[in-house]
């Protein structure tokens, strides 16, 4: 009875894809894999049916013939998983509640369509327009939505054909013969379903090395800019060490070996002081990024009135550069501040200083404060080259500086504004930087009012 085996192509079909999708949803554990393993499960189990009545020696004949209610809830069942993994494709998936009345309603539709309509003739093609139906349902969700990729507009272009093939399949009076035949175009269509189905995995995962890919890229990038700051920072230091430490040898030397009178003493004596005081903000800065970096800076917050802060900083600036212009406007009063005086004071100073080296001898400098939708804000401002647009979100990183030839000449170590941001941000406030080449540059950071 070689009429049985007809049937062993598309339960072969329906079994590779079964277990294909299952191998592959255990592997990756896309949602969507384990709904359509389940398709090609049942339309497996279809197919062994169909297979064994023929085998038993039914008298071969239509499908509704042979399996009754078996055939139309097994193909319902396929037609509405073919929509349920459509939609899970595109990240769409039904709710359990949609489901659940998914299934009362499927079970009204085959209970009542045979009981009210009786003729075997009618109730067939209509049941197999409604699987159609889902087959183009599921075709819409894929060609409708995003992501609209070639594999998803494919897997949609097949549905829409399995749909057609339904539909026309459904009403044609066909024997035996032809009904094998339409099941078999019905069952490669379906095997190209599933392969477009794997095929979206594949480029799923295609997209996700091509990201890793990018993302191993620019962290590469990132991590060799890094080796060239760190580069870049030991040279600093080490110049920044040695510059000092070589003055503060050779007038010592000097002054311990030669008999000077009092003025050039007392010089030899102010530059010691001067370069050994630069040796320690050098360290201090380094102990400071340190602990911003592991965590541990520690803030004493305490309501803080700005103002004086502020006058106070000014007034040094004018100490150490007496020829500068420097224009604070600050209120008289304003609202009271959670800040650490010291901390507060040393982002101050450091602001001031940067406006002051990175600006020409004859330009101001600004010093403002006003109160902002609860926060006080402080902005320093100087009329310098500015920074270009590319360079301004990394201002505020490790070791970075401007690298022009306006300021390759000055001192530091690129820690300055990064010990900053850590002061602020422990603060609870934030710094951001405004500038236009050639126009200068206004550094504002904002501190929290207290409540």
């Amino acid at each position: 009875m070689p009429s049985g085996f007809i049937y062993a192509v598309p339960a072969g079909v329906s079994l590779v894809l079964a277990v294909l999708t299952a191998v592959a949803y255990w592997q990756v554990g896309r949602p969507y894999l384990r709904v359509w393993a389940i398709v090609w499960t049942v339309g497996t189990v279809s197919y062994l049916m169909l297979a064994q009545r023929v085998l038993s020696d039914a008298q071969p004949s239509d499908t509704f013939t042979m399996l009754g209610i078996g055939a139309a809830l097994l193909g319902w069942i396929r037609a509405v998983g073919f929509w349920v993994g459509a939609r899970t494709i595109v990240n769409r998936p039904v709710s359990r509640r949609a489901l659940a009345l998914l299934a009362v309603v499927s079970l009204l539709w085959l209970w009542l369509v045979p009981w009210l309509l009786g003729d075997q003739r009618i109730v067939a093609p209509l049941i197999r327009m409604s699987f159609a139906i889902w087959y183009l349902a599921a075709a819409t969700v894929l060609l409708l939505h995003r992501p609209r990729t070639l594999v998803h507009r494919l897997t949609g272009l097949l549905l829409l054909l399995l749909g057609v093939q339904g539909f026309v399949a459904a009403w044609l009076v066909m024997d035996f013969t032809a009904s094998l035949v339409s099941g078999w175009i019905a069952s490669a269509i379906q095997l190209a379903i599933g392969l477009s189905v794997l095929g979206c995995l594949l480029e799923e995962e295609r997209e996700t090395a091509t990201a890793r890919s990018r993302e191993l890229t620019l962290a590469n990038a990132r991590l060799a800019e890094l080796d060239r700051l760190k580069s870049d920072f030991v040279s600093m230091v080490s110049h920044e060490l040695r510059t000092p430490l070589g003055l503060i040898k050779g007038y010592t030397g000097t002054l311990l070996q030669q008999d000077l009178d009092a003025a050039t003493r007392e010089e030899f004596l102010r530059v010691i002081d001067e370069e050994t005081d630069r040796l320690t903000e050098l360290v201090t800065n380094l102990l400071d990024m340190s602990r911003i970096e592991a965590g541990t800076l520690r803030v004493d917050l305490q309501p803080t009135q700005l103002e004086g802060l502020l006058r106070a900083s000014a007034d040094r600036l004018r100490t150490r550069e007496p020829g500068r212009a420097l224009q604070v406007d600050v209120p008289e009063r304003l609202p009271l501040v959670l800040a650490d005086e010291r901390r507060i004071t040393q982002v101050l100073d450091n602001l001031l200083t940067n406006a002051v080296r990175y600006s020409a001898p004859e330009t101001a400098i600004t010093l403002a404060a006003r109160s902002s939708k609860g926060h006080v804000e402080v902005a320093v401002a100087d009329q310098g080259a500015g920074i270009p647009a590319d360079k301004r979100d990394q201002v505020f990183e490790k070791f970075f500086r401007v690298d022009s030839s306006d300021t390759r000449g000055f001192a530091g170590t690129g820690l300055g504004l990064a010990i900053c941001r850590g002061i602020v941000n422990a603060h609870g406030g934030a710094i951001w930087v405004d500038s236009e080449e050639g126009r200068g540059s206004t550094f504002t950071f904002s501190l929290p009012i207290c409540q």
